[in-house]
């Protein structure tokens, strides 16, 4: 009976010890990456090379309200000339779900230029995203466009593997599962610190496709990471 207590006030120690440095690393998040270069106002931000569009759910072929602010934000930011390129990153993963599909089609029906939309058929997640953004597309600068509690992961990750970041947020307004995301986004900051702080490097190997070129030829990308 004595071990069971001693095993049970372990266990609860040691929950209570992850939890705590859990939630100081989603404080970090929010006090140091929160606001970097972030705001509804494009004009505040300086011109970068590309603009990178986060993947989330799509409905068949209709983009989810999450991601269709996020598309109408990148529009805006291309537009304006705030951004020469675009990226979009999803989830290509099955025949059944394609968030690329209808994130293509946005841009091709609002006049964006061929050339300049580049697809990542293998966006699963931000880490993926950006850092296929660093290594396939060999992009050092950009304007991240994403919701505003997605801002900070987003921003952590760009600054530890390189890349000169500034943020644009998307949001139109309260979403459906805000409580559900904010929550999900608490427990992907403290697997993106140990992706980044505890894991070994990760590296994409591959034919490249330089952000600068023809966006074109990224349509069918299907390099996987090899390492």
């Amino acid at each position: 009976m004595k071990k069971l207590k001693k095993y049970s006030q372990a266990l609860l120690y040691t929950f209570g010890l992850f939890l705590f440095f859990s939630v100081c690393i989603d404080l970090s998040f929010e006090i140091n990456y929160i606001s970097i270069n972030s705001g509804d106002d494009y004009k505040k931000l300086k011109d970068s090379t590309v603009a990178i569009v986060l993947g989330a759910a799509v409905y068949g072929n209709k983009p989810s309200p999450v991601l269709n602010d996020r598309l109408k934000s990148a529009l805006i930011l291309y537009k304006k000339r705030k951004v020469k390129k675009i990226l979009l990153s999803g989830d290509n993963g099955t025949r059944s779900y394609n968030e690329l599909k209808p994130m293509l089609n946005y841009m091709l029906k609002n006049k964006v230029k061929k050339e300049d939309i580049f697809v990542d058929n293998s966006g699963f997640r931000t880490l993926d995203t950006l850092l296929r953004a660093k290594y396939i597309f060999q992009i050092n600068d950009a304007i991240i466009v994403t919701q505003r509690f997605h801002q900070p992961r987003a921003a952590f990750i760009a600054e530890k593997i390189g890349i000169q970041v500034a943020c644009y947020e998307s949001d139109s307004g309260e979403y459906k599962d805000e409580t559900k995301n904010r929550f999900r986004e608490f427990f992907a900051r403290n697997l993106a610190w140990i992706d980044m702080n505890l894991m070994s490097d990760i590296k994409y190997t591959g034919r490249l496709y330089p952000i600068t070129g023809d966006g074109t030829e990224t349509w069918k990308l299907k390099d996987i990471p090899l390492e």
